[in-house]
């Protein structure tokens, strides 16, 4: 019963064998998986890759690192008329957020994120949230919608523990990544021990991060096991256990349950 949270299906290692991936991932105990768009102009891609699929969710957003230039009312536009056209399967906004280590302007970053957290607010849906070298700015501005915003997910979650602390109070969850796996995530893995279990999912970000002991290949959805086993052992709770917990909180963060 596990549920993978973050699957790029489109990208150029994945998108010509969706379907085995699929399939191989139900074999290795998913049964749930998160299709993530982060392009908006590739929406009608992300969705006839996983149409046929029930058990797979789609998100629509525009990911930071494509925002050097930010048309908000396009941008806006652009958004309702694909939530509205594949409503049926769109059930997260985002990939969004904030990551100052690409060379992209912030403002228009900014700009572009609230336009997303506002169009959750207008559509009553979750938010998936992309963070990196911008945590308190993320922070900041997720407080100033808190009593708007249903509910949100931070992705790929490696801030330390004052982030993890602020972002609990925010009522967030938070997805964990394969990164928990690597040699040099110590401190991050002792962050991620004190996350609060109702809070918690995982994802593979398939074709990135990688778990170890299979660092160097792609990645896909049938390794999320390998990301659930290190977990487990790591806050020394059952597998099975943590397998439906963080499935249940999935389920909880779809249907906006905080």
């Amino acid at each position: 019963m596990l549920t993978d949270a973050h699957v790029n299906f489109s990208h150029k290692d994945l998108i010509n064998s969706v379907d085995q991936l699929i399939t191989e991932g139900r074999e290795g105990g998913v049964t749930r998986f998160l299709a993530v768009n982060s392009n908006l102009y590739d929406i009608e891609t992300d969705y006839n890759l996983v149409k046929k699929y029930d058990f797979v969710d789609l998100s629509i957003g525009h990911h930071p690192y494509l925002c050097n230039e930010v048309d908000e009312d396009n941008l806006e536009a652009l958004l309702e008329k694909h939530i509205d056209t594949y409503k049926n399967k769109i059930k997260v906004i985002g990939e969004t957020g904030l990551d100052f280590s690409y060379d992209v302007k912030p403002i228009n970053q900014i700009k572009s994120f609230k336009l997303h957290i506002e169009s959750a607010i207008k559509n009553n849906l979750p938010i998936l949230i992309h963070v990196r070298d911008a945590f308190e700015e993320t922070y900041n501005i997720l407080s100033d919608y808190k009593s708007e915003l249903k509910t949100v997910l931070i992705h790929c979650f490696t801030g330390d523990d004052n982030y993890a602390e602020k972002f609990v109070n925010l009522g967030c969850y938070f997805s964990i990544t394969g990164i928990i796996t690597f040699k040099n995530a110590e401190k991050l893995r002792g962050t991620i021990k004190k996350l609060p279990k109702n809070k918690i999912f995982f994802e593979t970000d398939a074709p990135y991060l990688t778990p170890v002991p299979i660092r160097g290949e792609i990645n896909k959805p049938s390794l999320l096991k390998h990301i659930v086993e290190y977990y487990s052992e790591l806050t020394e709770e059952d597998f099975d256990d943590i397998a439906q917990i963080s499935s249940k909180n999935y389920e909880r963060f779809i249907s906006c349950q905080p």
